[in-house]
């Protein structure tokens, strides 16, 4: 995520300087205003130094404040002083980069140092020449508080039952609720039907109410269509960490699950929001009753829903009707404000995660053994993913499944996301009707550095990549010389076999398409590692080609992970059905 911005000030007079700051529990997957007093913090504050500046002598200094304590100045070595005023400190002099990184507060746990119930403010800045009268700094401080730690009672707004779940007594969560709710790590949470946090109405961003689960905690649900829906006027604030994940199972994820094939027990997560859609109202209906999505009158790209990051989703996809399935993690008209980032889906019933038009981009998502589609867009979606990693295993139809609209496939905005760095490893035992990816009902799509591995089912019936649908075409180029560049799958590989098995056609044929991609190419793709889905030798030999857009980290490799060292599912995640 982004760390938030701070405003800043010289005694200079102005400055092009600027500075962001925050707290965060995950590396920096997210930025927290509140941190669980059991949870280890860094502050972390970035000076993007002005180029006026940039090669200068400089001393760096922070100041942090803890109200109704004192102000404190940190000094060399990351020591604090109490401060003075008159003589302020430095605690590193250097000649200033282009950007400053400074780490306040490295894993401070509020519990272990009794620095719980506590606010910091932190001053980060620095002035040159050794005169402090060029100093730059932040004016509005990088703040976090550390919470108490949690009562021993079930939290507001939910009751305590019998029984324990995941070691930890149970509270349960039911019907709707439209006050702030927070869900800490000492109990886990029973959901008893579709609870829903918010009301079905239009909101402003910082009108929202919020639900807060702390990291580690588990929610869990009994077999069927139990959903935790997150509402038009909600957030929802689901920040684990690497060690101590959020999850959300089934009763039955108990020791001897089969992992491998148990799916579809509960509803899975959806989030309500107000982005655009492309639909004729603007809006559009949830299934499984799970509220309407979009705006008819104010439709808002920028929605913010919260965060989810570092959490599992497993065993979800409530199939109620052959036609009326929930998916583990339905994203319904949600905005770019909100952040995705570390999520696992593991053996949904219908798809992993799809996106119902929106803007929301996502990072870092793990889809292992679903039933349908891992990865599903429709409706107009536009927004951004990287570090995408689908596995089929025992089931599963495709890695991909795209559409534009099935009802108005040139219905616009047109379903384009922009995806980079995606692996999509088959199955022989996934169902014979699979595809890697399936684009279809007027779809485009803004694909870089995929890779497309594994052994699909023989024959696949409708091939490894199929191309559906006239307006997905006849949108996309007149033929595969003249290709517009709204459906396109660039710097890749895919294996011999699929790239054997491409099928569709329309103004062009899906082996024409694939052969016009700039720098795509087939043959061995070895993946490998413990897991199997890490990169070798020759997929790593590819060039990657990443978006420039500021959304995309900056890697040097295509696929999903280049090796163990970088390998961002490690120690998060499920790996049980292996």
């Amino acid at each position: 995520a982004d760390q938030p911005a701070l405003t800043t000030a010289s005694l200079a007079g102005t400055t092009t300087t600027t500075i962001t700051g925050g707290a965060t529990i995950n590396n920096g997957a997210s930025y927290l205003t509140t941190v669980p007093a059991a949870d280890a913090v860094d502050l972390v504050a970035t000076i993007n130094v002005a180029s006026a500046d940039v090669g200068k002598s400089a001393s760096l200094v922070v100041v942090v404040e803890v109200p109704g304590v004192g102000m404190f100045n940190m000094l060399s070595g990351g020591t604090f002083a109490t401060l003075d005023a008159a003589n302020i400190q430095a605690f590193e002099t250097k000649t200033l980069s282009a950007t400053e990184t400074i780490t306040v507060f490295n894993d401070v746990v509020g519990e272990t140092l009794g620095v719980a119930g506590n606010t910091f403010n932190a001053y980060v800045g620095y002035y040159t020449g050794g005169d402090i009268n060029t100093l730059v700094y932040n004016s509005t401080p990088a703040s976090f508080s550390i919470s108490n730690p949690p009562a021993s009672t079930c939290p507001t707004n939910t009751t305590a039952i019998s029984g324990t779940f995941a070691g930890k007594s149970v509270c349960q969560l039911t019907g709707r609720i439209t006050t702030n709710t927070h869900l800490t790590a000492n109990f886990s949470y029973f959901l008893n039907g579709a609870v829903f946090f918010g009301e079905n109405v239009d909101t402003a961003n910082d009108a929202k109410m919020s639900l807060t689960i702390d990291a580690g905690t588990t929610i869990f649900a009994p077999e069927g269509v139990n959903t935790l829906i997150i509402d038009k006027s909600a957030k929802i604030f689901a920040n684990g960490t690497p060690t101590k994940p959020i999850v959300m199972t089934s009763e039955q994820d108990v020791t001897g699950v089969d992992a491998l094939n148990l799916r579809g027990t509960w509803g899975g997560l959806v989030i309500n929001g107000r982005a655009p859609l492309n639909t004729q109202s603007g809006t559009d209906e949830g299934e499984g009753s799970t509220g309407t999505y979009g705006s008819a009158t104010a439709p808002l790209a920028t929605d913010d829903s919260g965060a989810v990051t570092y959490v599992q989703v497993k065993y979800a996809g409530w199939p109620i009707t052959s036609e009326n399935e929930l998916n583990s993690i339905a994203l319904q008209g949600v905005g770019s404000g909100t952040i995705l980032d570390y999520i696992q889906v593991h053996n949904g019933a219908d798809d992993g995660i799809e996106f119902y038009g929106g803007t929301v981009n996502a990072k870092h998502l793990l889809l292992t053994g679903n039933d349908d589609d891992a990865l599903d867009w429709t409706t107009g979606y536009v927004g951004k993913l990287q570090n995408i990693l689908v596995e089929q295993t025992s089931s599963g139809d495709n890695c991909i499944e795209a559409d534009n609209l099935g009802s108005n496939p040139i219905a616009t905005p047109r379903s384009i996301p922009t995806i980079s760095n995606l692996t999509c490893i088959g199955s022989t035992t996934q169902k014979s009707n699979g595809h890697a990816f399936e684009l279809k009902a007027g779809t485009g799509m803004h694909m870089y550095n995929s890779v497309i591995g594994g052994t699909f089912p023989t024959p696949v019936n409708e091939g490894c990549i199929r191309i559906a649908g006239d307006e997905t075409f006849s949108q996309s180029g007149a033929s595969a010389a003249t290709l517009n560049g709204t459906l396109i799958m660039e710097n890749s590989l895919i294996s011999t076999a699929c790239a054997a098995d491409l099928q569709g056609s329309g103004t062009f044929t899906a082996t024409e398409w694939y052969a016009a991609q700039t720098n795509s190419t087939s043959g061995t793709v070895d993946l490998g590692g413990t897991t199997g889905w890490i990169n070798g030798t020759a997929v790593n030999a590819v060039t990657p080609n990443v978006p420039s857009d500021s959304f995309f980290d900056q890697v040097d490799y295509i696929g999903a992970i280049k090796d163990a060292a970088s390998d961002w599912t490690t120690g998060w995640t499920f790996t049980g059905y292996k």
